[in-house]
């Protein structure tokens, strides 16, 4: 079984589905946008529209609004794919910069993590490449 997609792209995913919510997330992905209320959706002008078709747009107007009014919302970042590729393409990033010697802070900046993150990866990359005591399991 696979990772639910991080965040309200679920959410998203689960109104318009699996393809609506990583489309909004490829182009969208890293910002804060604003989901019109059903009533006020031009078709002609919102990006959203440009993003899903007009019926997927209003499905997702009609699902965000509170009281009548859109929201602003936060789409986090996903690159293409499922969720786990998206993840091992971030962990492959972090080890190539860490082969290249840059420092935890210039990999935090590039890749868009934290230098937690970016700790954590690295010590689980020693363990696997430790090499000086066997698996468990």
């Amino acid at each position: 079984m696979t990772k639910p997609l991080p965040g309200i792209l679920q959410e998203i995913a689960d109104v318009i589905g699996e393809a609506g919510a990583l489309s909004i997330a490829a182009r969208h992905g890293g910002t804060r946008v604003y989901i019109p209320s059903a009533a006020r959706l031009d078709w002609k002008e919102y990006w959203l529209v440009e993003c899903v078709g007009h019926d997927l747009a209003k499905k997702l107007c009609e699902h965000f609004q509170v009281d009548g009014r859109g929201q602003r919302i936060d789409i986090p970042l996903h690159i293409g794919g499922t969720y786990r590729q998206f993840v091992r393409s971030i962990h492959e990033r972090v080890e190539r910069l860490e082969h290249q010697g840059a420092s935890s802070t210039e990999i935090a900046r590039r890749i868009g993590l934290s230098q937690r993150t970016v700790h954590r990866r690295r010590a689980k990359l020693r363990v696997k490449n430790d090499g000086k005591q066997g698996r468990l399991f």
